[in-house]
């Protein structure tokens, strides 16, 4: 047995307290972890009990590493920079990054942009690989996801791209039929032909979020349910209902005139999409050309 297993039986813990040392913040590194704050002190103060040894003066709002602590972080980054290089040159050797995401985030946003995004990759090999619940991820090969949620995913680093808008659209016919326009009031859309697809298993928002979120009670939406959001998108273009869409997905849809906002939108800063990652990634050419590219581009077209 190597010594550092003999002192640190369960080495996740060392991975937690380099979370916590770098950012200064228990509940920093809880969030970047994808764990809970009491997981973050219980993993520390067990660290502490093995090591022997405070690792964290805690007398005041944020941890503050011993002198013990930060000799502990220069070795463990240290370490963890090595396997870190060493991983992203076993990577180099293949060349080629595989990208997961829903089938909205694909179609609308992703696919009309394929050619621009490999150029930028290149020579990096990219690939995408379509999911519909982040539970298939657990099968689904992949280096690289881009999911919807609160961004918190065990292990595993992230970023917010966009946080969630969600805002009712139709095509210019319907709405005019309608009487809607951007300034309608959510009471307006009450008797609209609404139209919805399948959240099973989804956090995204519907109707009746929409609806909450705007203090009105939502109606019953008596219609076939539709089982994704790119299987709507047709349906309201043609007038034959009204959708809710994500601005950041819809493309040049609305540019080109053919859907129109018809109410107000629900923002919420605190889910949206997430680019996520392991940490591994983070020296690798091509994930880091990725990553600026994704960056760039939700700037623009944001």
């Amino acid at each position: 047995m190597r010594e550092l297993t003999a002192h640190v039986p369960r080495l996740q813990r060392l991975a937690v307290f380099e979370a916590v040392a770098r950012l200064g913040s228990f509940t920093a590194a809880a969030a970047e972890l994808g764990i809970s704050q009491p997981a973050v002190s219980k993993h520390i103060a067990q660290l502490e009990d093995q090591l022997a040894t405070r690792l964290f003066d805690r007398s005041s709002n944020r941890p503050i590493a011993t002198s013990d602590g930060a000799a502990l972080h220069a070795a463990v980054d240290a370490g963890f920079g090595e396997i870190e290089r060493g991983i992203a040159e076993l990577r180099s050797g293949v060349g080629e990054l595989t990208v997961a995401m829903q089938p909205a985030v694909a179609e609308s946003w992703f696919s009309p942009r394929l050619s621009e995004v490999r150029s930028q990759l290149a020579p990096t090999r990219l690939r995408v690989v379509i999911y519909d619940h982040d539970d298939e991820l657990v099968s689904i090969d992949h280096d690289v996801s881009i999911r919807f949620g609160s961004g918190r995913v065990l292990g595993q680093r992230s970023e917010l791209l966009v946080p969630e808008a969600v805002v009712p659209a139709t095509s210019p016919e319907r709405a005019e039929a309608l009487g809607l326009d951007a300034s309608s009031p959510a009471e307006a859309l009450l008797h609209a032909d609404l139209v919805e697809f399948d959240q099973t298993g989804r956090t995204w928002a519907n109707w009746t979020s929409w609806f909450a979120w705007h203090g009105v009670d939502a109606p019953d939406i008596d219609q076939v349910l539709y089982p994704t959001y790119g299987s709507v998108v047709p349906l309201a273009i043609s007038g034959n209902g009204v959708i809710l869409t994500w601005r950041w997905l819809r493309g040049e849809l609305v540019e080109r005139g053919l859907l129109v906002e018809v109410g107000p939108a629900l923002e919420r800063e605190d889910v949206g999409y997430h680019l996520v990652w392991p940490a591994a990634l983070q020296r690798d050419a091509g994930f880091r050309a990725l990553r600026s590219w994704i960056r760039e581009t939700v700037r623009l077209h944001r």
